[in-house]
C-alpha cells in the first residue's frame, strides 16, 4: 500500500466521524483541559497546605475505591438506561465535586468530594466507550477512539502548560498573596472547562435501549465471560502498576529534582504532545499490524522506561524515560478500547466496562495507598521500579490470552 493511499484513507475515515462522536471529542477535550491543570498542581496544592504524601494517596484512592466497588452496578445500569442521560448526570457531580475540592481544605469535604467524584467517574467510565461504539460504524470507529484521545491529549497539553504557567501569573501580578493562594486561583480556572465538558454531552442523541433489556438490572446480559475475565485480570495487573506511580509523577519531579511547577507543566506538556502526534498516527499502524499486534507491540515498548525513571539520575533522563512510557502505553490504550468493544455484544457492553473498571479502580486504589506510604517513607523511585515489573507481567498475560487468538480486523 502506498503512503498516499493510506493517507487517504485514513482522510476519508476521519471524514466520516458523525455529529456525536464529534460531540464526545469536544467534551472529552474540555475536561482534559481541566484535569490537565489539576495534574501539574493539584498534588502540590495539598502538599503546601500541610498534607503529606500518605493523606495524598489514601485521598486519591477514595474515588477509585468508590468507582471500583460501583463499576459492575453502574455498567449493568448503563446497559439498560440512556447512557447519554447517565453521562450528563455524572459529568454534574464531577464538577460540583472538584469545586469543592478546590475551594476547601476542611478533610470531612475533601474526602466527602472525592466521595463525589468517585460515583461520577464510576458512571462515566462505563459509559463514555459503549456510548461512542454506538454511535459509529465499524469503518470510522477505530479513528473516533484514537483521534478522540489524540485531542484529548492536546487538551491535556494546554491544562499542563496552564497549570505550570498559571500560579506564577497570579503571583507577578499580586493577586494571589502565596503560593498556596496561587495554586487555588489555577485550579478554579479548571473548574470552567469542567462545566463546558458537561454541557457538550447536552446536544448529543439519546441511545434508547430496547425495552427488554430495561427490565431488571442482572448479569444475564453477559455472554462472553471468559473474554471479559481475561482482558479485567490483564488490565488489573496494570492498574495495580498504573496506582503506584501515575498520580505521584508530579510529585516525584518535585521532591527528587526540586523542580517547580512551570518545569512540571512543560515536563508533562511535552508528554501530551508527543502522545497526541502517536495518536494521530496509530490507526494507520493498526490498518498495517491489525490491532492485537499494535497492543502486544506498543505496551511491550512502555514498561523499560519504567525503570529508566526508578533510576534517573538527572531531571533530563527522568523526563525521556517519562514522556517514552507515556508515549508508548498511550498509543495502545485506544486501540485496547476498541479491541474490547468489538470482541463484545452490543447489549454487555457497558456491563462489561463495569467490570474492567472495577479491576482497575481498585488495583489502582490499592496502588495509590502504597505508593504514598513508600513516597512518605522516602522511597521515591521504588514504585516506578515496582510498577514496571507489573506492566511486564501484564504484557505476558494480554499475550497469552489473546496472542495465539485470531484478531478481528
Amino acid at each position: 500500500m502506498s503512503v498516499e493511499s493510506v493517507k487517504l484513507h485514513y482522510v476519508d475515515k476521519i471524514k466520516l466521524i458523525s455529529r456525536d462522536a464529534r460531540f464526545t471529542i469536544v467534551s472529552w477535550m474540555f475536561s482534559a483541559f481541566a484535569f490537565g491543570i489539576s495534574d501539574v498542581i493539584f498534588n502540590l496544592y495539598l502538599l503546601e497546605a500541610g498534607f503529606g504524601e500518605d493523606f495524598l494517596g489514601f485521598f486519591l484512592s477514595i474515588s477509585m475505591f468508590i468507582a471500583g466497588g460501583l463499576a459492575i452496578f453502574a455498567g449493568m445500569v448503563a446497559d439498560r438506561y440512556s447512557r447519554k442521560r447517565i453521562l450528563l448526570v455524572a459529568n454534574v457531580i464531577i464538577l460540583i465535586a472538584i469545586a469543592i475540592q478546590y475551594t476547601t481544605l476542611e478533610p470531612s469535604f475533601l474526602l466527602l468530594s472525592q466521595v463525589l467524584y468517585g460515583l461520577g467517574f464510576g458512571f462515566t467510565n462505563v459509559c463514555w466507550q459503549p456510548y461512542t461504539a454506538h454511535v459509529t460504524t465499524a469503518e470510522e470507529r477505530v479513528h473516533v477512539f484514537s483521534v478522540r484521545y489524540a485531542f484529548f491529549l492536546v487538551a491535556s497539553l494546554l491544562g499542563s502548560l496552564a497549570g505550570g504557567f498559571l500560579p506564577t501569573i497570579w503571583r507577578n501580578l499580586s493577586i494571589a498573596v502565596d503560593l498556596l493562594s496561587a495554586y487555588r486561583l489555577s485550579l478554579w480556572v479548571a473548574i470552567i472547562p469542567a462545566g463546558l465538558a458537561a454541557l457538550a454531552v447536552v446536544p448529543m442523541s439519546l441511545d434508547r435501549p430496547s425495552e427488554t433489556h430495561k427490565i431488571s438490572i442482572r448479569s444475564s446480559n453477559v455472554r462472553n465471560r471468559g473474554f471479559i475475565g481475561k482482558y479485567a485480570l490483564a488490565w488489573s495487573v496494570s492498574g495495580f502498576g498504573a496506582g503506584l506511580f501515575i498520580q505521584f509523577v508530579n510529585v516525584f519531579f518535585n521532591r527528587v529534582f526540586q523542580a517547580d511547577e512551570v518545569t512540571i507543566g512543560i515536563i508533562f506538556a511535552v508528554s501530551t504532545l508527543v502522545m497526541a502526534a502517536g495518536n494521530f498516527v496509530s490507526p494507520a499502524i493498526v490498518d498495517r499490524y491489525g490491532k492485537l499486534a499494535s497492543i502486544i507491540l506498543f505496551q511491550t515498548l512502555s514498561f523499560p522506561f519504567l525503570f529508566v525513571l526508578s533510576w534517573s539520575p538527572t531531571i533530563y533522563i527522568a523526563a525521556i524515560g517519562f514522556v517514552s512510557r507515556a508515549l508508548f502505553m498511550n498509543i495502545a490504550w485506544p486501540v485496547m478500547d476498541v479491541f474490547y468493544m468489538e470482541g463484545l455484544e452490543k447489549e454487555e457492553r457497558s456491563t462489561a466496562m463495569g467490570v474492567i473498571n472495577a479491576g482497575d479502580s481498585l488495583s489502582r486504589a490499592f496502588g495509590l495507598n502504597i505508593g504514598g506510604v513508600l513516597m512518605a517513607a522516602g522511597f521515591l523511585r521504588e514504585p516506578f521500579a515496582i510498577a514496571g515489573v507489573l506492566y511486564l507481567i501484564s504484557v505476558v498475560l494480554f499475550y497469552v490470552f489473546f496472542g495465539r487468538s485470531s484478531e478481528s480486523s
